[in-house]
C-alpha cells in the first residue's frame, strides 16, 4: 500500500493531468485537477488501474476525488454513466449530493440535476449521466442491474458494508455492466473507498486491499493542502482530541485520522486477539472433547477442542464444516474423530431437530458420553467466550473459520449485551461459544497466583536451600578435609550396614 500524496512519480503525474484534461466548451479551464484537488486525490484520479482502493482518514477528501473523477470520465465520452454508491440516502446526499451541485455551480459544468424514485442523478449536455444510488442489501444492489455503459462506479464507505451485501454488489452485479465499455475497448473503473474497520482487518474492504490486481492508496488529513497548512490542520486535530478525550495513541485517532488498521476491541463482540489468541505451533495435548452445533437450515459445525494436564487453555485442534449432510453422515465424521483422540465428552446443540440427531448418535456410538450442550442466552455465551479468550487462554489456528470469522461482529451503536450486528454468518462461531460454556467445568485451574506475603516466604526458603548448596559445595571442596571421608569403601560399609 502506499500514500498517493507522498509519491513522487505520482505526484509528478498528478502535475500533468492539466496537460491531459485540456479546456474545452464541455470541459471548463477551471475544472482541472491541479486546481480542485490536492495532489494525493488528483494521483488518485489519474490511476488507470481496473480497481482502485482508497483507504484514508477523515477529511482527506474522499468524496470530493470521488465526484470529480465521476464528472471528468462523464465529460471525457457521450452517453457513459458514472455510479456513486452509498449505503444509504441520506448518506449519499450528504457526501456526493451535495458536493456535485457545488462543482456543477462553481465549475459551470451544465449539468441538469434530477431527484428521482430509483435515484438521483446530474445529466451532462453530452447525454453522460453521474448517478448516486443508496445500497444497503442485496434488493436495493438488484436495483442497479438496469444501468448500461457504465464507465466508472465507486463505493463509499466500503468497510461498512455486510459482507454478503458487498460481495454480491461487486461481483454479482457491478463486474457484470462493466462489460458494455470493456468489451469497446473502453475503460470502466471500479473504486472502493473507506476508512479502516473498526474490527480490524477482515471483511471484503480489507480482502480487496490486499488483492494483487487491485492499487491502493492511501492518505491523511494531513494531505489535504485545501484546508490549510499542515500546522493548521495539526492544531484543529488538537483541539478535537481534547474535547473529545483521546490521545494520538487511541484507538480512535490511529484508525479515523492516520487510517491504520488499529483494532477496537470494545466493538467487537468477542474479544479475540489477532496474535494472542491464536497458535501457530500446537503443542502436545493430554485431553480432547468434541463440540457441535448442528445445522437445520445452515452447516453442521464440529470443533475439537483439546487442553493440557495443568494448563486452563483451550486449543480448537480440528473443525469440520459441512452443510446438507444427514445424521449418518455426520456420525461418519464422529466416527475417525472419537477413534482417534477418545474425546471425554461429545456435545451438541440440541435445538431444532438436534435433539434427534443426539438420541440417534447415541445409540450409534453406546458407550461414547454423547449429550446436549448447555445453553445460557446469548449474552452469557459471549461472556463466557471472552472470559476464556482474555489472556489466549482460547486459542485456535491462524487458517481456521473460526480465526476469520470470529472477528466478524459488533455491537450495535456499541451497546454492549444489546443487539449483534454481524458482517456476515459464521458456522463455526456459535460452536465456540458453546465450547467455552461447556468445558469451563473441565479444564484444570490455572496456577494460583501467588500474595506478596507468599512469594516473599517463597523467596526466603529458596535463598536459604541456595545457601545451604553452596556451604555444602564448599565443604567437598576444601582441601583440608579428610581424603577417606567419601571414598568406595566407605559407602560400601554404609550399603552394608543398611542390609
Amino acid at each position: 500500500m502506499r500514500n498517493a500524496s507522498e509519491s513522487p512519480r505520482l505526484a509528478a503525474l498528478a502535475d500533468r493531468l492539466v496537460d491531459l484534461s485540456p479546456a474545452s466548451p464541455a470541459r471548463p479551464s477551471t475544472f482541472t485537477a491541479a486546481l480542485v484537488l490536492h495532489a494525493g486525490q488528483a494521483a488518485a484520479v489519474l490511476l488507470t488501474a481496473l480497481t482502485v482502493v482508497i483507504c484514508a482518514g477523515r477529511r482527506w477528501g474522499k468524496s470530493v476525488a470521488a465526484c470529480f473523477k465521476a464528472y471528468q470520465v462523464a465529460l471525457a465520452t457521450p452517453n457513459v454513466t458514472c455510479c456513486l454508491i452509498g449505503a444509504t440516502q441520506g448518506s449519499i446526499s450528504r457526501i456526493f449530493w451535495r458536493t456535485l451541485r457545488e462543482m456543477n455551480r462553481v465549475h459551470q459544468l451544465g449539468a441538469v440535476p434530477l431527484k428521482g424514485i430509483e435515484g438521483w442523478s446530474m445529466t451532462l449536455p453530452n447525454g453522460s449521466q453521474v448517478v448516486l444510488m443508496p445500497v444497503d442489501s442485496i434488493e436495493a444492489a438488484d436495483k442497479a442491474r438496469g444501468l448500461s455503459n457504465v464507465a466508472f462506479v465507486c463505493v463509499d464507505e466500503s468497510q461498512r458494508y455486510r459482507a454478503e451485501v458487498l460481495r454480491y454488489l461487486l461481483l454479482d452485479v457491478l463486474k457484470a455492466m462493466f462489460i458494455d465499455q470493456r468489451a469497446k475497448g473502453r475503460e470502466a473503473q471500479l473504486w472502493l473507498m473507506g476508512t479502516p474497520n473498526p474490527l480490524g482487518k477482515v471483511g471484503t474492504f480489507w480482502d480487496y486491499m490486499t488483492r494483487k490486481g487491485a492499487t491502493v492508496v492511501t492518505g491523511t488529513v494531513y494531505d489535504n493542502t485545501k484546508l490549510g497548512t499542515r500546522e493548521q490542520i495539526e492544531a484543529v486535530v488538537d483541539e478535537m482530541l481534547t474535547e473529545e478525550s483521546q490521545t494520538k495513541e487511541s484507538a480512535w485517532y490511529q484508525r479515523e485520522i492516520m487510517a491504520r488498521w488499529v483494532v477496537d476491541l470494545a466493538r467487537r463482540v468477542y474479544h479475540f486477539d489477532d496474535d494472542g489468541n491464536a497458535w501457530d505451533i500446537l503443542p502436545r495435548l493430554t485431553t480432547y472433547a468434541l463440540i457441535g452445533d448442528i445445522g437445520v437450515r445452515d452447516a453442521d459445525a464440529v470443533g475439537l477442542w483439546g487442553w493440557r494436564d495443568g494448563d486452563p487453555t483451550l486449543y480448537l485442534v480440528r473443525e469440520v464444516i459441512k452443510r446438507g449432510q444427514d445424521t449418518l453422515a455426520l456420525a461418519d465424521e464422529l466416527r475417525g474423530l472419537i477413534a482417534d483422540f477418545n474425546p471425554i465428552l461429545v456435545a451438541f446443540d440440541g435445538g431444532g431437530l438436534g435433539l434427534k440427531v443426539i438420541l440417534t448418535l447415541q445409540k450409534l456410538f453406546p458407550g461414547v458420553p454423547i449429550r446436549a450442550v448447555t445453553k445460557p442466552p446469548v449474552n452469557l455465551q459471549v461472556k463466557a467466550f471472552n472470559q476464556r479468550a482474555k489472556g489466549g487462554g482460547l486459542k485456535c489456528a491462524r487458517s481456521s473459520a473460526l480465526y476469520a470469522e470470529v472477528r466478524n461482529s459488533e455491537w450495535e451503536g456499541g451497546i454492549v449485551n444489546g443487539k449483534i450486528l454481524e458482517t456476515g454468518h459464521s458456522d463455526i462461531v456459535p460452536m465456540a461459544r458453546y465450547a467455552a460454556v461447556e468445558l469451563a467445568n473441565l479444564l484444570p485451574d490455572a496456577p494460583k497466583e501467588e500474595t506478596a506475603d507468599e512469594q516473599h516466604r517463597r523467596e526466603r526458603r529458596e535463598a536459604a536451600e541456595k545457601a545451604e548448596r553452596s556451604r555444602r559445595w564448599a565443604q567437598n571442596h576444601n582441601p583440608d578435609h579428610d581424603p577417606n571421608e567419601f571414598t568406595d569403601d566407605l559407602d560400601a560399609d554404609l550399603f552394608e550396614d543398611a542390609m
